[in-house]
């Protein structure tokens, strides 16, 4: 299955063919487009205008793809100059402002994010620049490349790396530079092989993942290196292989846990321009409106149309169709970095072994036949925002949902997980300030249209201030249609040390969303709170065998014993017993058994993971 030279080829002939039917495309109106770049010219020609670096670049990628007022593009590019750090001392030399009013480099992504646009259009559109445009466009990218090198980025992050590499191949190849593309290439080989040995560090990052895609595209397409390009396009099946095993086909939309998240209601982002260029989705969706001036442009798509390679139907179609089926994947070296999905026909449920950032989701579920329907997710939060809503602008004014990191430990056969979250969000080792934390909360939240069962009973959700209490010991149950998940909530303390009560709220009668929230503290927290889940997913019900499984959850044994600092935790999987042993003070996993065989990117056992890329984790190429 591993895809070589012959096998890039083959791709692009795929995707050229006249016997396939068309996918859906981006491609806009050029006439429409035109009319789009005339409103955000008076931006670009007013010097007292704040501009962000991407959009003024991909302003000028999109205006010199159709060709449109060369001498307005030579201001853009000048605009975009003025925003590059050219002091010879600094040490973010060749980088750029994030944004035009900042004053001084606050985002050191910011020359990834602009070589991938300026680089690209030196090498595709150069002849449609004016003389002092190129002179101009030139002088950024020589400069940029200090840039580039100056940033450090580890090879997790793994957007970043790729379009790095990108960058400095692109702008080598452009400039006639061959140290600067050397060393492009060897950042992307050191990529591809961690990649091939530990998987994608930005694991199911619904956003990023479309970074990753558009990189890799301009790789396949635009590389010097033929090889390379096969690589790329290699890497790209592998990509696409891990999206079509984690997607939710009722909900239009990945379902795992994932390592980054801007959307906790729906897991959306940017990855959707490219399942709908595959063909995926049941509505277009917007453009993302991150990297443009003035918000998304639909008709502007020089940079989509360059982008977009969607699939061969054997990548993707022989895993979509396995149901029910479970996906184990690696992201990142040490054992406790992998994650696992398992997906039925009308629920899924997907978790992660440990917990890196404050913006992952490390227990997700789904239910439905709908991309209106909410996913589930399992999560702690420092700062009573249970859906994601209320966002916090970071120093270059990007708004982001940001919540609690505990200590994590997993165990996940199937459809049965058994996890521990524990945490002391102001101990030793805190990020926080005393001060900015309002609470210490661990939510559930789950769509308002599904039902909640307490044994034989539906429970009614309450409101903050009057919330419907889920009795600790007893196990609930969340259904919607023909799928449900049963949840035994097998401990749950305060920061003193109490049992913690567990809530079902719904806030508002319009709320698209409600919520089981455990209270470790309702104030600002002074000790450690830990939570010890077992939910389990189940398929194809009706109401009577509903019942019966509801009966059978409930008896199966499952124990937790908390002595000191050490969680004790087992409970009966439907494919066996799943224990955990953790130390959660120290952060000490000693004892994880019962879960998944590992694998790279394993579907039903098979590790297509290995199969794609095994060559490339021994560093002897495609």
């Amino acid at each position: 299955m591993r895809c070589t030279f012959i096998g890039f080829i083959t791709l692009l002939s795929i995707l050229g063919s006249p016997a396939r039917s068309a996918p859906p495309i981006w491609t806009g109106d050029p006439a429409r487009a035109a009319a789009e770049l005339e409103r955000q010219w008076p931006a670009i020609a007013d010097a007292k205008q704040v501009l962000g670096i991407r959009g003024t670049l991909r302003f000028a990628l999109e205006a010199s793809g159709l060709r449109w007022h060369p001498e307005r593009v030579e201001t853009a590019i000048a605009r975009a100059r003025a925003m590059q750090d050219l002091d010879p001392g600094s040490l973010n030399r060749g980088n750029f402002k994030w944004r035009s009013d900042h004053p001084s480099v606050l985002d050191r992504n910011g020359v990834e994010f602009a070589v991938q646009l300026a680089a690209l259009l030196r090498l595709r559109f150069s002849d449609t620049l004016t003389p002092s445009a190129r002179t101009t466009l030139e002088a950024l990218l020589t400069d940029a490349v200090a840039g580039l090198r100056g940033h450090e980025v580890k090879v997790e992050y793994t957007n970043i790396f790729v379009m790095k590499a990108w960058g400095l191949i692109a702008t080598g190849e452009a400039l006639g530079q061959p140290d600067v593309a050397s060393d492009g290439y060897a950042r992307w080989q050191s990529w591809l092989e961690f990649t091939a040995r530990h998987g994608i560090g930005e694991y199911g990052a619904v956003t990023y993942y479309g970074v990753d895609l558009d990189s890799l595209a301009l790789l396949a397409r635009f590389a010097g290196r033929p090889e390379v390009r096969a690589q790329a396009a290699t890497a790209m099946h592998y990509l696409w292989a891990d999206i079509a095993a984690n997607w939710w086909a009722p909900g239009d939309r990945l379902s795992g846990a994932n390592a980054r998240s801007y959307d906790y209601l729906y897991g959306r982002g940017y990855l959707e321009a490219h399942t709908w260029t595959a063909g995926w989705l049941r509505a277009r969706p917007e453009l993302e409106g991150a990297g443009w001036l003035g918000g998304a442009h639909d008709n502007q798509t020089v940079l989509r149309d360059l982008v977009t390679m969607p699939p061969p139907a054997e990548w993707t179609e022989p895993i979509r169709t396995q149901i029910p089926r479970t996906v184990v994947q690696r992201w990142g070296r040490e054992p406790e970095h992998r994650a696992v999905n398992w997906i039925g026909r009308h629920v899924s449920i997907a978790s992660s072994g440990s917990s890196r950032g404050t913006d992952e989701r490390t227990l997700v579920a789904n239910l439905g036949n709908s991309p209106d329907v909410p996913q589930l997710t399992l999560f702690m939060d420092g700062r009573g925002d249970p859906f994601g809503t209320n966002k916090i602008a970071n120093a270059a004014n990007q708004a982001k949902a940001l919540h609690l990191t505990p200590f994590l430990a997993t165990v996940q056969r199937g459809p049965d997980v058994l996890q521990v979250l524990s945490l002391e969000p102001l101990g030793p080792k805190t990020r926080y300030n005393a001060g900015e934390l309002a609470c210490f909360l661990t939510h559930l939240t789950l769509p308002a249209n599904t039902e909640v069962w307490l044994g034989d009973e539906r429970a009614k959700p309450g409101t903050a201030e009057n919330p419907t209490v889920i009795p600790g010991e007893k196990p609930f149950f969340i259904r919607l249609g023909a799928g449900a998940l049963g949840v035994r909530v097998l401990l749950a303390t305060t920061t003193s040390g109490d049992p913690a009560p567990i809530h079902y709220i719904a806030d508002g009668r319009k709320a698209v969303a409600h919520r089981l929230t455990i209270s470790h503290s309702t104030s600002e927290p002074t000790g450690r709170g830990t939570v010890v889940v077992w939910v389990q997913a189940t398929d194809n019900l009706e109401d009577t065998a509903f019942s019966a499984w509801r009966k059978k959850f409930s008896a199966a044994r499952a124990t937790v014993r908390m002595h000191g600092n050490i969680v004790e935790a087992r409970a009966s999987g439907l494919s066996g017993p799943l224990r955990i042993e953790a130390d959660v003070e120290k952060g000490e996993r000693r004892l994880l058994q019962g879960g998944e065989p590992d694998a790279l990117l394993g579907v039903n056992d098979r590790d297509l993971g290995r199969e794609i890329l095994g060559a490339f984790s021994r560093g002897t190429g495609p």
